[in-house]
This record gives structure tokens, C-alpha cells and sequence, in this order.
């Protein structure tokens, strides 16, 4: 009896089918950034990516890696909102900021990535200033003034903490991508930051006449070190000591800050932040939360050139986990408007930083960078 060889292919084929042996394989499927969003209805953490990056994997993975590391620390839940080119404008992302917030508040939003269309604090000379109050108030509009030189910076509650992580503009696509990855790694796994022991001072007297009793207070909650009119080997000296934060205060540019009233003495470069061992670095003056760029003042908020400027800091930094960057000490309110006064007390209490400056009323010039999920442990 002979048989038919196709009618017996036919028949072994069939009965693996049948039997579901593992005899084809099929491809994985090609992930896409969406793959990676984490959503939630009701987010805590609102993480906006700008249309330059937010079709990134390797950007959309460490961004996971991190929502998860804070879900595990604080149990904040965290939604990822790309921006596509026709939303980016500021108004528009502040719509999309405020929408979310009416179902849940928000406390934190990171702003990822220096295309992002953002609000003009102020330009002078090559100097530019960025402004996040249309995006920490409620109300739209009506919450912040707008003129030609910017956003009118005046006594605002803050209702939400807003991040900025900005490479610098000029930079290459590979060489930003890889900063903003460094600092979503270091943001997940840098997140037990001890009680803070000790934080240290750098205070030009040129100043300090009302900001002094402002940095004095703040041995109310840690022991401080405070050196008015530093040396270039104070300086020195003080970057080979950790501290639970690190604070400068002087005449200021984007590249540093003059912390002694003599000339020539004195001068802090933003190079010296990738010598310190501080999860935490406050800069209090002038143009400090600003870049350098290549116009001059045109009432734009222009794009950031490869200079020494305070911001880029946090993606270079092997400890630094968050900044404050503005007038610090504002003082001639009647009331207190000044992070010094306002978020860095209950800061150094246990509070994330986000939770410290909502609800504060301040003068509205202090930017924050890097992670607003970042806290001490008590």
C-alpha cells in the first residue's frame, strides 16, 4: 500500500496545530514609547515631554524606571503627556496642565526638554530668563501678567511645583538624550537622602544686610556652615566636604556667582557644582536660573548655547538631585516671598520639595530643576 507523501505533510501539520507545539515563532512586536506611558486618571507627578523627545524609547524607558522608583518611595501616581509640534505653545500646555489638575490636584509637573515652548521671565544683553508662572497658578491668563520684556513677576500662590530639565540647546541630539537619561537614572536610584547634618553658606556682604537673619534662621532645623566674603580657597576648601545642601548668594550671571564684595576673590563657577557632594544647590541671585544664547535682547526667550550656565548642572552632577535657582532671599514684601522663608524650612523637615513650595506665596523667580520628587529622610 502506498501513501500519499502531501497528504501526510498535510496531516503532521494539523495535528501540531492541534496540539499547540511550539513549531513556528512568530517576531516581537516593535515597542513604541506608548508601551512605556504610565497613566492614571488621577496623576500626583505629570511628566511633559517635548515634541523633540517624545518619540524616544531609551528616553521613555528611564522616565518608567523612575515613575516606578517613586511610586515605590512616596506612592505618587505619574502620567507622561507628549507634546505634539501644534501644542507647543505655553498657554496651550498650561491648559493641558490645569485640565489635569481639576481631577485630581497635581502636585509636581517635570518639564522635559528644551523645545518646549516656555514663558519669557526676561532677556538682557545675551542673557535669557525663563518664567514657569503660567504654569504653577491656576486661573489661565488671569492668574500672571504678561508684557513685552516677559511675565511680570509679583507675589503668586504656587500651586503646583514645576521642574525644568533643559539640555542645552546647542548640544548634539545623541549628547542631550544621554543627559536626559543620566538624570531620570540618578533621580530612581539616588532617592534615600539622608536627615540633613549640615548645609552650607557662601554670602557676599555686598548683599547679605537683609538676607543674612534669612540664611542665620535656617540653623532652626540643621547645623550650617556660613562664610560671608568666601575666598578662592574657601572655596576650595568647601568642595571636598558633603553637605545635605549647598547654597551661593551674590552678584550673578548664568556661569556663577560672586560670593565676596572685593574683586578678583571670591567667584563660584557652576564648574565647581560637579565637584560637590550635595544632593541639593541653591543659587540666589540674578540671572542665575537663566542661559547664555546667541541674541541679543529681542523680548524672546532664545535657545540656550553651549556656555556655563547653573542649569545644565543637573545633568553633569554625579549627586545633585534638585536645584533652586532665583532671588532666593527676596526680601521687601511685608510678608515672606522667598524660598529661603517659604519651602527650604519645611524641606528640611521631611517634605518633597514639591509639597514644600505648594501653596506658598512667593514672588515668582525661583526656578526649579531636576527632581521635584526629591526629599530627606527624617
Amino acid at each position: 500500500m502506498t501513501h500519499n507523501p502531501r497528504r501526510i505533510i498535510f496531516s503532521f501539520l494539523i495535528l501540531l496545530f492541534i496540539g499547540q507545539l511550539p513549531f513556528f515563532s512568530t517576531p516581537a512586536q516593535e515597542t513604541t514609547p506608548n508601551d512605556y506611558y504610565t497613566t492614571t486618571e488621577q496623576p500626583d507627578l505629570l511628566i511633559i515631554l517635548s515634541p523633540q523627545y517624545a518619540a524616544d524609547n531609551d528616553i521613555s524607558h528611564a522616565i518608567h524606571s523612575y515613575i516606578i522608583a517613586v511610586r515605590s518611595d512616596l506612592g505618587w501616581h505619574a502620567q507622561i503627556l507628549p507634546i505634539h509640534d501644534d501644542q507647543n505653545d505655553y498657554r496651550i500646555i498650561d491648559e493641558l496642565i490645569e485640565t489635569t489638575h481639576q481631577d485630581h490636584p497635581l502636585k509636581a509637573c517635570i518639564m522635559v526638554g528644551e523645545d518646549l515652548n516656555t514663558p519669557l521671565g526676561g532677556d538682557s544683553d545675551y542673557l535669557e530668563q525663563p518664567s514657569t508662572l503660567p504654569w504653577s497658578t491656576l486661573g489661565g491668563p488671569t492668574a500672571y501678567n504678561t508684557t513685552e520684556q516677559g511675565i511680570l513677576c509679583k507675589p503668586t500662590i504656587q500651586h503646583i511645583c514645576i521642574s525644568l530639565l533643559y539640555p542645552t540647546a546647542s548640544l548634539p541630539y545623541e549628547q542631550k538624550k544621554s543627559f536626559l537619561i543620566f538624570a531620570f537614572q540618578k533621580f530612581a536610584t539616588q532617592r534615600h537622602t539622608p536627615s540633613p547634618q549640615k548645609i552650607h553658606v557662601l554670602e557676599s556682604s555686598d548683599l547679605s544686610s537683609t538676607s543674612r537673619p534669612l540664611y542665620q534662621q535656617l540653623r532652626t532645623y540643621t547645623n550650617m556652615s556660613y562664610t560671608e566674603d568666601a575666598t578662592d580657597s574657601e572655596i576650595t576648601s568647601s568642595l571636598s566636604t558633603p553637605y545635605a545642601a549647598y547654597f551661593v548668594h551674590g552678584h550673578s550671571n548664568p556661569a556663577g556667582t560672586d560670593t565676596n564684595q572685593q574683586k578678583h576673590t571670591g567667584w563660584f563657577p557652576v564648574e565647581n557644582i560637579d565637584r560637590l557632594q550635595t544632593p541639593f544647590f541653591g543659587a540666589d541671585g540674578c540671572y542665575v536660573a537663566g542661559w547664555w544664547s546667541d541674541h541679543h535682547d529681542n523680548n524672546q526667550l532664545d535657545p540656550s548655547i553651549d556656555a556655563a550656565w547653573y542649569g545644565s548642572k543637573i545633568f553633569t552632577s554625579a549627586s545633585l538631585q534638585a536645584m533652586a535657582l532665583g532671588l532666593l532671599s527676596q526680601n521687601g514684601y511685608s510678608t515672606p516671598v522667598g524660598f529661603l522663608e517659604t519651602a527650604l524650612p519645611e524641606l528640611l523637615c521631611g517634605k518633597t520639595l514639591a509639597e514644600a513650595m505648594i501653596g506658598d506665596r512667593t514672588i515668582g523667580d525661583t526656578i526649579i530643576v531636576g527632581d521635584p520628587t526629591f526629599h530627606y529622610y527624617i
